[in-house]
């Protein structure tokens, strides 16, 4: 039983950093049993990015909040990340949050994306930098070479 939990605890270790980086930074448990509106955003928030930068499925998210002791389906989950769009639009904060999670974690995903979110906001030439940076580093990886 043991080795099962350490499984599962390495399947989640976005999620933990996540969530431990989101309650740093809002002040909020996503697991509190709560359905208080600024609690049911964060955790909206929780769960866009654990399909976006984790690709986390839906059953995932949900086992994941019942091992943290919060009740959760994957509907519900569903139904979170669908309105991520609608909190955030109304709640500027989501989105600056989204960001700061980004930034502070470890996920190479989370870096894919944040490159991505740069490249999107600058001209193409950045672009363009970005890119044979990527492919450079890319291909010395591949190599075994230092950076």
């Amino acid at each position: 039983m043991k080795q099962f939990k350490t499984e599962i605890d390495k399947n989640f270790l976005f999620a933990q950093e996540t969530s431990r980086v989101l309650k740093k930074i809002t002040g909020i448990n996503i697991f509190e049993n709560s359905r208080k509106q600024h609690i049911i955003e964060v955790r909206s928030l929780f769960v866009y990015l654990m399909r976006t930068v984790d690709n986390m499925t839906y059953y995932n998210i949900r086992d994941f909040f019942e091992n943290n002791g919060k009740a959760y389906d994957h509907t519900t989950a569903m139904h979170s990340y669908n309105n991520y769009g609608m909190y955030s639009k109304y709640n500027k904060k989501l989105d600056e949050y989204y960001n700061l999670i980004l930034q502070s974690t470890k996920s190479i995903n989370s870096r894919k994306l944040l490159a991505k979110a740069l490249i999107d906001s600058e001209d193409p030439e950045m672009a363009e930098i970005f890119t044979y940076m990527y492919k450079k580093s890319s291909s010395k990886i591949k190599n075994n070479e230092k950076l």
